[in-house]
């Protein structure tokens, strides 16, 4: 029995210590490779948001005819805008939608787009509602936070052009310290609205 006993050998600390080593560093390598799939997902998901908000657009665009966006930035004097909840609550006062290079960053027309467009015809008197184009994340308020980018690369923006021509509109997010990506116009991506040349 003493035999058996003296014959049987555990780990020894020098072993211990290996194994612990090597699962430490597998350990890195696993949340490593787990942090970029997740940046991934993020900025993935990002797109799929800019395309959504293109599309929204778009679909705004068609609908009222405001190629330029004249009637919903305001300088378009013919029209008088207005916006409500989805539920016909008065909005006061409703987003500050402006359009051109420099100008704000797209927050508000992100914003507008979550909204009941109202369009009073100041000449006609004639009111035609449109939208909501966007729906807040379940049980969200209206509010930009509902599609602002979500990766740590993108700052918080998109660069929105308006093809006023073909009825259409381009959003892309915007990297963070983008000196040298360009839009698909050619300028330096940027977050703001602004129409093709």
């Amino acid at each position: 029995m003493k035999k058996m006993l003296k014959n049987q050998k555990g780990f020894s600390l020098v072993e211990l210590l290996i194994v612990i080593a090597i699962m430490g560093v597998l350990a890195a390598l696993a949340f490593s490779m787990f942090a970029g799939i997740l940046g991934n997902s993020r900025r993935r998901a990002d797109e799929r948001t800019a395309d959504q908000i293109a599309k929204a657009l778009t679909s705004y665009i068609v609908e009222s005819g405001d190629t330029k966006l004249e009637i919903l930035d305001g300088t378009n004097t013919d029209y008088t805008v207005t916006y409500e909840q989805a539920d016909g609550t008065p909005v006061n006062p409703g987003p500050n939608v402006s359009v051109g290079t420099g100008v704000t960053p797209p927050q508000e027309l992100v914003k507008a787009l979550q909204h009941v467009i109202v369009v009073e015809n100041n000449t006609t008197k004639r009111t035609v509602k449109y939208g909501p184009y966007l729906t807040p994340k379940e049980g969200k308020d209206i509010g930009w936070e509902n599609y602002a980018p979500t990766w740590s690369g993108h700052e918080d923006g998109y660069s929105i052009i308006v093809f006023s021509n073909l009825q259409k509109a381009d959003v892309v997010p915007v990297p963070e310290n983008n000196t040298t990506v360009q839009d698909s116009v050619g300028d330096t991506l940027a977050c703001e609205v602004k129409l093709a040349p």
